[in-house]
């Protein structure tokens, strides 16, 4: 598999768990821990994003010994 592929891959997982686990904690009861759940699942959206646009925006490598 490609870097560029692999990052984009990893890219979306990222995403899809955070969304995940705001989708989970929406689905369950209101408790105490409400800000953290929302926090960590909107931060691996956040961090899945970023990583995929910076994947994007490096594109392939350059050397082709590089893998």
């Amino acid at each position: 598999m490609e870097p560029v592929q692999r990052g984009v891959i990893n890219s979306i997982i990222w995403i899809i768990c955070g969304a995940l686990v705001v989708a989970i904690r929406v689905l369950t009861v209101q408790s105490t821990s409400i800000f953290v759940w929302e926090l960590l699942g909107f931060g691996m959206i956040a961090y899945g994003a970023t990583k995929l646009f910076w994947v994007l925006a490096k594109g392939p490598p350059t050397n082709p010994l590089v893998p």
